[in-house]
């Protein structure tokens, strides 16, 4: 199993309640259905405070897949999917932030 994480910032002006009723609303279900059973779990954690420093982002997003192959495949179902705006997926979402990453990470649990 890998993990995807991405994360992004919203451009200034920008309604942070609305942008998160719109990513877990409406792009959350474009994407579960763009991605399909490829997609394994999909997490969105919103900044609610900062306690230290500057974050650099509103949000991250966290997606598990099998592997990379299937990572691949649900990128190319991703790109080549329209949005409810009507729009191609990637380029919906990308119209909407600034700053955004994408990176495979390696996920350590570690027991309490």
């Amino acid at each position: 199993m890998i993990k995807v994480i991405a994360g992004y910032l919203l451009p200034e002006g920008t309604d942070p309640e609305e942008f998160w009723k719109y990513h877990t609303e409406v792009h959350a279900a474009d994407c579960k259905k763009a991605y399909g059973p490829r997609l394994k779990k999909y997490t969105v954690n919103r900044v609610v405070k900062v306690l230290k420093g500057d974050p650099g982002f509103f949000a991250l997003m966290e997606d598990w897949f099998e592997d990379e192959a299937a990572l691949k495949e649900a990128d190319k179902s991703l790109k080549s999917s329209i949005a409810a705006s009507g729009k191609n997926m990637v380029e919906d979402f990308s119209s909407r932030v600034i700053k955004s990453f994408r990176v495979i990470v390696e996920e350590k649990v570690i027991e309490v």
